[in-house]
């Protein structure tokens, strides 16, 4: 890795820049800009998408530990996220998505402000994200997502960022707990005229429940805007990120109930390869905003930087890549009427493309060893939509959309000493191209909305599943229909969501037939159907429309539901496809009142076994999991939170590795979750 400059470089440029401006801090009831919507916004629109769709205030998940995947999305239906050993890397899938990743995610477009975190290929990094650093996150699930081009089959979810005039002032957070778990962030915002900045620096670091499993990260989130004119806008974005991980590996089930602390030592374990996910990353990006009347142009550009150190097993080796991105977006937006009726407009084209240089090496006892192989990837995908919402009444919309892309994939493979395998791939170039239409409808009714859409979505392997001769040679695509109602009712909030996808070529993890070598190839047909459903209630039935009451009694949950299953496979005629719980319940009971006060419990509930194989012979245990937080959140001043987990000390598999056949025995898949533990935070606004 190279010496960890960029960090300190850029926090001094972002803490010595407000000199440059008036430090005066304006607290501006206006805290809207062109370039960057509020949550307001942002949920007004996202309401008229006839699928399913949620923004998420970043106030709801600070009110506890803010630190995995897996706090951020507790309560977001639809989106599993677990913890692969308390950390930022985690297993996270949208309707199946990328279902046997827990690790380097795919099949979502990941975002920050707009922009995709995504390299080339498709794949992303969940380290490269900070929940402290958001105002709010956007989640487009599904094909909904197509005016953020995303075709992707697990939709996008996009991190907002706090603005100097979204923030304005200062902030200090510190969050402490269990297994020397430490994070803390400042922050702050500052406006002056028609320029303003916003920065954010933060620490995280833990020696983690299980051995071998010590983490640490710096990250610096800034941005600045400048109001040009008063329909002009640019914001320019600049990211830095430094974190080191070491991995504890996958246990047997065995192991798990016999001791979840432990790593894995076995011979060719993490443990006598010291096995580790390190890397630094530097991205500049730009989003500028031009209004004119009805028109609205956005044009967006980043780069994007990564340098890679990842030593692995000895099959593998020690993983050197080092990547450069580029992306290029335009959107162009128009809100004229049509036939006299309210109508928005909308269409879009994005140009990405990535070059990584990556080396192979031998993996010595977790020193680096003989060069094995040099690769040269190139990817690029050039992707345009089209997209319009028609109000053909007062109560009921038409959303019509189509989206069209065009990618590469190319990898020279230069080998060293070590000979290729059998049935690897040296060099491909492949090319693939999909047109996908979207079609939906929603009617509202007494602040009801009813809705029901057709959607298409399509993703090409990346560089890591495109690895043999015969195998994950083509995009996985599938067709997707969804129903759904959300909505206020007095005391009740509910987003209800049910959809079915039928997909074609699915990325998974079987055994290739010439080989017999377990990796990724296209299956034949699959089906992933499934329930999504987000309640809020108020027990006290206090109405929701009542925006400070003196107190409540609110029951918050998150089911989601999800049956992937093959589909009359000549080998796994009707199995389940490995990877995910069929059901998973996380739900809250708060007591909340005026003065900011919370206390109650939490929940999570995964009731059925998960299978570790394809051939469902073997499978991770049903779990349930009990907390407890009590805080106070503030808007200025001092914040605070006290948060227990797993309170009944259970034994469970967090999440666990996918593989084709485990032959009804005990496989070293399981990655166990965290003990009980207790963490604290307090927050200074000022």
């Amino acid at each position: 890795m190279k010496p960890f400059t960029t960090l300190f470089l850029t926090s001094s440029i972002a803490l010595s820049a407000p000199d440059t401006l008036d430090t005066t801090v304006i607290k501006s009831a206006d805290n809207e800009t062109l370039t960057q919507k509020t949550l307001e916004q942002d949920r007004l629109e996202l309401s008229k998408i006839p699928g399913g769709t949620e923004s998420v205030d970043s106030e709801r998940y600070l009110t506890g530990r803010s630190s995995t995947l897996a706090d951020t999305f507790a309560l977001s239906p639809g989106v599993i996220a677990q913890s692969r050993f308390g950390s930022d890397e985690a297993r996270i899938s949208i309707r199946g998505s990328g279902l046997q990743r827990t690790f380097h995610g795919r099949g979502i477009r990941f975002m920050q402000d707009g922009i995709p975190l995504n390299l080339a290929d498709g794949g992303f990094d969940m380290q490269s994200v900070d929940p402290l650093a958001a105002s709010h996150i956007n989640i487009w699930r599904g094909g909904n997502a197509i005016s953020r081009g995303s075709a992707t089959l697990g939709g996008a979810i996009d991190y907002l960022s706090h603005t100097g005039r979204s923030a304005p002032g200062y902030s200090a957070r510190l969050e402490a707990g269990s297994y020397e778990y430490l994070r803390a962030r400042f922050a702050g915002g500052i406006t002056e005229g028609s320029k303003d900045l916003y920065f954010s620096l933060s620490h995280a670091s833990q020696n983690g429940f299980r051995d071998h499993a010590e983490q640490s990260a710096q990250r610096l989130f800034t941005n600045f805007g400048v109001q040009l004119r008063d329909d002009l806008e640019t914001r320019f974005y600049l990211t830095a990120i430094h974190t080191d991980s070491d991995l504890p590996g996958n246990l047997t089930k065995a192991q798990l109930e016999t001791n979840p602390r432990q790593a894995d030592t076995s011979f060719f374990g993490s443990v006598p390869y010291d096995n580790q996910r390190n890397f630094e990353l530097f991205r500049f990006a730009n989003k500028t905003t031009l209004r004119s009347g009805n028109n609205t142009w956005d044009f967006s550009a980043a780069w994007t930087y990564k340098d890679l150190d990842h030593p692995i097993t000895p099959f593998v080796g020690v993983i050197d890549q080092l990547s450069n991105d580029l992306y290029l977006g335009a959107t162009f937006t128009n809100t004229d009427d049509f036939l006299g009726r309210e109508n928005v407009f909308r269409s879009g084209l994005s140009f990405t493309y990535g070059e990584t240089r990556s080396a192979l090496f031998a993996n010595n006892s977790g020193s680096r060893g003989a060069l094995k192989t040099n690769e040269d990837q190139t990817a690029s995908n050039l992707e345009f939509f089209i997209e319009n919402q028609h109000h053909l009444n007062g109560d009921l919309s038409l959303t019509t959309g189509l989206s069209a892309a065009y990618s590469i994939r190319e990898n020279e493979r230069f080998f060293n000493a070590t000979p290729p395998a059998l049935g690897s791939l040296t060099n491909y170039d492949d090319s693939y191209s999909n047109v996908a239409p979207n079609l939906g409808l929603v009617y509202e009714k007494n602040d009801i909305q009813y809705f029901t859409g057709i959607s298409g979505s399509y993703e090409p392997p990346s560089f890591s599943e495109a690895v043999t001769n015969n195998i994950a040679r083509d995009a996985q695509t599938a067709a997707t229909i969804e129903a759904g109602t959300r909505g206020t009712r007095s005391f009740a909030r509910w987003d209800a969501t049910v959809y079915y996808s039928k997909v074609k070529d699915e990325l998974l993890t079987l055994t290739d037939p010439s080989t017999m070598v377990s990796t990724t190839t296209n299956a034949d047909d699959t089906i992933h159907y499934g329930i999504e459903l987000g309640t809020e209630i108020d027990l006290l039935g206090s109405s929701w429309l009542d925006e400070n009451p003196d107190q409540r009694l609110v029951f918050r949950s998150a089911y989601t539901y999800g049956s992937f299953r093959f589909d009359d496979d000549a080998f796994y005629g009707d199995n389940r496809i490995a990877g995910l719980p069929p059901h998973l319940l996380r739900s809250e009971l708060l007591w909340e009142n005026a003065q900011g006060y919370y206390a109650g419990p939490t929940f999570e509930w995964s009731p059925v076994k998960s299978f570790i194989d394809h051939r469902n012979t073997f499978a991770a245990d049903p779990y349930a999991l009990l907390g407890f937080k009590v805080g106070r959140r503030v808007a200025n001043g001092i914040s605070w939170f006290i948060e227990a987990k797993n309170l009944t000390d259970e034994v469970y598999s967090a999440t666990h590795g996918v593989m084709d056949d485990a032959g009804g025995m005990d496989q070293r898949q399981f990655l166990p979750g965290d003990g009980r533990s207790v963490f604290a935070g307090i927050e200074w606004k000022f």
